[in-house]
């Protein structure tokens, strides 16, 4: 449980800080074709190299395969497109935040769809997180249709990774494996979409490289961190834990960019840790129980 939430909340670390870094690079004009074929790219390679140096097979049932690469087209390249969308007419905290209305749909879904109801601390959790949500995007910084709509769509992209990453048999991949296998999509397709299209470019400024770096790696150790967390507490638990993304997001956006903290930021970040604190003590109860 405790290796567990720490997994997930380092998950969440990474991917707090890594939007910061993609939204620097575009605004200095790297196209985001180019920046897909990049990140996906480090992290094709990356979780290539642990499967290998670990041993892994790489082995996988057609269904497994198959599974793999749906999750890698809704969950990683969709969603990327649609936060790296909303990080242009967005402060960072704001999509982030906006996106982290995914736990919801996640919980739900589990609750309705795959029967594993609700308790009454992950409807507590749920009310928190939705009312935080509020709060946090709030009236500070600027507001743009477009981005809010990527924002929001990213929510149900994600949730239904996150559903399918615990569901189904791709689950029974080795981590550096699926990781391998879901990245596929983005790096097959930007890699031929950004040549065809001419937005094929090397970052303007040679700082642009280092953020392109750290985008790729923050957004690997991230992804790999949750796919672990994940197959330790399952998909709701993991979900609400890994609501600090968006607060490292509201922290790192603020120090960078100078977005605006307001009371509303304040309000909402207090809410969405007690989100966080209710589904760890559900969590804690469950596993409890499960011991007994």
């Amino acid at each position: 449980m405790i290796i567990g939430l720490l997994a997930v909340a380092a998950a969440a670390t990474c991917m707090g800080i890594m939007p910061t870094f993609q939204k620097q690079v575009l605004l200095d004009g790297l196209p985001m074709n180019s920046l897909m074929v990049y990140t996906n790219g480090i992290i094709s390679l990356v979780s290539l190299g642990m499967a290998l140096l670990k041993k892994r097979s790489l082995k996988a049932t057609p269904i497994q395969f198959i599974q793999s690469v749906l999750m890698g087209t809704v969950g990683m390249l969709i969603t990327a497109v649609l936060l790296n969308t909303a990080y242009l007419y967005l402060p960072v905290g704001m999509a982030i935040m906006l996106n982290f209305l995914y736990p919801s749909v996640v919980c739900i879904v589990m609750g309705t769809v795959f029967k594993q109801g609700f308790t009454k601390l992950q409807l507590g959790a749920i009310v928190c997180s939705i009312a935080g949500m509020i709060f946090l995007a709030g009236k500070g910084g600027d507001v743009n249709t477009l981005g809010i709509v990527c924002a929001l769509v990213s929510a149900f992209t994600y949730g239904g990774y996150l559903i399918a990453n615990e569901k189904g048999p791709a689950n029974d991949l080795p981590i550096e494996t699926k990781l391998f296998y879901v990245s596929l999509p983005g790096t097959v397709l930007f890699g031929i979409l950004a040549p065809l299209t001419g937005t094929l470019a090397a970052p303007a400024q040679p700082s642009g490289w280092l953020y392109v770096l750290a985008s790729g790696l923050f957004t690997v150790g991230g992804y790999f961190l949750m796919m672990y967390g994940i197959s330790l507490l399952g998909a709701s638990t993991s979900a609400f834990v890994s609501m600090l993304e968006p607060i490292v997001s509201v922290v790192f956006g603020t120090i960078w960019f100078g977005d605006p903290v307001t009371v509303g930021v304040a309000v909402g970040g207090l809410l969405v840790l007690s989100s966080i604190l209710l589904i760890a003590i559900d969590g804690s109860k469950k596993a409890k129980a499960a011991a007994e």
